[in-house]
């Protein structure tokens, strides 16, 4: 599709209804045919998953094990070999056509490519779906209208308030104009967000593969292990708050996004 190259790689345990439901909307959007390679990496499959990654056109990788997130990312950029990597997982359909997806991915694509950003966020700012709790947080402290209270809480806990301007983007309408130092809009819908302000997420995402390789991966496996998902790494606990993402002065790409968090009722697991 592009120069550089982008691949999609769903990351995917069990789940199979929840996959089934995320797949078929990428085909009827054909999704699958923005990208230079699409993989889905099946960790420790059963019988259902595999059914289901069959059905559509990419290409499948198993591992008999189940070893976390940050593992199941990895792999997925070690058996992609295209310069940048759109990482999603099982339960995250598609709420676009395939023209706004090719839009937003080739204007997140450039700025990437530019080095005005290194990372975008591709889940949908307005129908973000499940388990999306950020924006609530960011309510108690920045309201509309403003209140009494959120100002206290503004006032005493001024450096929660600061990380949590970041989540502007899903709530206020020129989200710029509120935290300039922190968002700058770039035109077409889209924002640079400073890291400092917006965390790291696996959910949704787009970025270079090297960088994910060679920078984010070494930093997250050299710190102890302390917080984790079921003993394992999520990246996630390793780079929010370290300094080293808060402090790197890296930009997050954050467009009206395409994909939303939508679980089946029967996870699989």
């Amino acid at each position: 599709m592009t120069s550089p190259s982008v691949g999609l790689g769903i990351l995917s345990w069990r789940g199979h209804r929840s996959l089934d439901a995320a797949m078929a909307s990428y085909q009827r959007a054909d999704f699958f045919s923005l990208f230079d390679d699409c993989m889905i990496y099946l960790p420790d499959p059963d019988h259902d998953v595999q059914d289901v990654a069959a059905k559509y056109p990419l290409r499948i990788e198993k591992n008999t094990e189940n070893l976390g997130i940050l593992v199941g990312m990895e792999e997925i950029a070690k058996r992609l070999r295209t310069d940048y990597i759109f990482f999603t997982e099982n339960d995250c359909p598609l709420l676009e056509p395939r023209a706004e997806a090719e839009r937003q991915i080739m204007i997140s694509l450039s700025l990437l490519a530019s080095g005005q950003a290194k990372m975008a966020r591709m889940r949908h700012v307005k129908k973000f779906g499940e388990t999306f709790n950020i924006i609530d947080k960011y309510y108690r402290y920045f309201p509309n209208p403003d209140t009494v209270i959120a100002k206290l809480r503004r006032l005493f806990r001024p450096e929660k308030a600061h990380r949590l301007s970041g989540a502007a983007i899903y709530g206020n309408a020129a989200p710029a104009e509120k935290f300039p130092k922190n968002i700058t809009d770039v035109g077409d819908g889209f924002y640079l967000v400073d890291a400092a302000v917006m965390p790291w997420t696996n959910q949704s995402i787009m970025i270079e593969r090297d960088f994910f390789l060679k920078t984010i991966l070494p930093y997250c496996k050299s710190i102890p292990l302390g917080r984790n998902i079921n003993g394992f790494r999520s990246i996630e606990i390793e780079l929010n708050r370290s300094k080293f993402w808060t402090k790197s002065g890296w930009k997050i790409v954050c467009g009206p996004g395409l994909l939303t968090h939508q679980r089946a009722n029967d996870r699989g697991y």
